[in-house]
This record gives C-alpha cells, structure tokens and sequence, in this order.
C-alpha cells in the first residue's frame, strides 16, 4: 500500500511532522551521549521528508537534521515508521541512507565528506518484532574473510506495541500521538478514542486541540475500519473541543 494512503503512516507523518512533537520525542529516546552534542533546539526537518510520490521508495518517512550549535556537525535523524514487522528493514535503511547521501552532494556540491545519520525505527504493531538488529545478519553465509567488504550498520528500535509495556514518556502531545498509535489495533477502539479524547481536552491552545482531534478521528476511522461517523459524533457531542469540528 502506498505510504500516503497508508492511514498508519499518514498519522506519523503528520504527527512527527509537527517539530515540537518530534523535538520532545528525541528529547526522551535518544541515548544521553548523543543528547549531549547536539543541540534540539536546533532541529529542523530535512527538505528530503516531502518529495514526489514517484520517489516515496527511495526516501523514509521523515528526515530530520539537527546540529550543536557551536560548530559543523550536523546529523540526520531518520524517522522509520512501521505498523508490520519488516524483516528487510536494513536493506530498506540502506537505501534511504544512501539516497540521502546523494541529495546532500547534491545540495554540497563541494563537500568531501557526508554527516552521520542515525536512524530509528519506531514500531507498533500486534506481531513481535523479530528482524535483524545488524547488517552482517542478513548476509550468510559470511566468511570472516569477507566481512570488511559487507556494510554493517544498525538502528534504534522504539517498540510501542502494547505487548512490551514500553513506557510512554514526553509531553501531552507526544504521549497523545504515541498512544495513538498503541492503541489502534485494539478490539475496543472507541474506549481507546474516549481515552484520547480525554487527553485533547487537556491541550490549551485551541487550534492545535482541533487539528490533533481532526487527526485522530480521521486515522481511527480509516486505521480500524470499526469506527463509523455515527461513533465519530456520539464521541464528539461528549466533547467540548468537537464542537466546531462536527
């Protein structure tokens, strides 16, 4: 299925898409070492995130960039989202990071080397996760005499699967968006968009409140294909933010 059409990866696009979101995200996962040289504050996603839809293929579901501050280090952190296990994961990343590598020669034409990218995987699927952590892995057999000619390179996974009991951390939008994103395979879906509902009312400025709402009802309606418009608007006549959406 096409990622744009893909209700699961439209959400985490437009979700993660939101800079504070992705901002107090990282915030929360990234290992401290890597916390301690980069500077959020400078994050900005990468003009690579939203290209053509023929090109969707060779490019992950959102790009970020973010430096220190002080000097040039910049890193890519490249955002990959998953509702199924993907046992090619690697191969996949693989790709995205070399398309990136040829985007920033692009963009530098001068530059003899490429920044670092970091990628993670973030991961809410029924089924347990089970694909291959390191490159190496997915090539066999690998005599030892070959191994300094294979690439070899991992990622970060995030498992929000209800299964793993990951604990949910960050700001009122970021728990929202990661529960979300949790609880849309459960058998009891208008219970959880009750839950969430609770949640948007929490969020002062308004507007953001309605489009997070909007965003909501549009994947659980679409991701679950057991949440109809008549359980669209019960929920929303039980909330105050739902008036001017309904």
């Amino acid at each position: 299925m096409d990622n744009i059409a893909n209700p699961h990866d439209a959400f985490f696009r437009e979700s993660f898409g939101r800079r504070e979101i992705a901002q107090d995200f990282l915030r929360h996962q990234l290992p401290a070492p890597l916390l301690a040289v980069i500077d959020l504050d400078t994050l900005e996603i990468a003009k690579d995130s939203y290209v053509a839809q023929d090109l969707r293929g060779s490019f992950s579901d959102l790009v970020y960039r973010v430096g220190n501050g002080t000097s040039q280090l910049s890193i890519y952190l490249l955002f990959e989202h998953k509702s199924h296990p993907e046992h090619w994961i690697l191969l996949q990343l693989l790709r995205y990071i070399t398309a990136a590598g040829d985007a920033y020669r692009k963009q530098h034409p001068k530059a003899r080397r490429l920044p670092p990218v970091y990628p993670l995987v973030i991961y809410h699927g029924t089924r347990r996760w089970r694909a291959p952590k390191t490159f190496h892995a997915l090539v066999s057999p690998l005599p030892p005499v070959l191994t300094p000619f294979v690439p070899q390179f991992t990622y970060t996974l995030h498992d929000l699967s209800p299964r793993t009991n990951a604990e949910i951390k960050g700001a009122l939008l970021t728990r929202l968006v990661q529960l979300a994103m949790r609880w849309i395979f459960s058998d009891q879906p208008i219970e959880r968009l009750r839950e969430l509902f609770a949640l948007i009312e929490q969020i002062e400025d308004q507007t953001t409140a309605l489009e997070m709402l909007e965003s909501l009802l549009r994947y659980y309606v679409q991701g679950t294909q057991r949440v109809d418009e008549q359980d669209a608007r019960l929920l929303l006549q039980q909330t105050p933010t739902g008036d001017p959406i309904m």
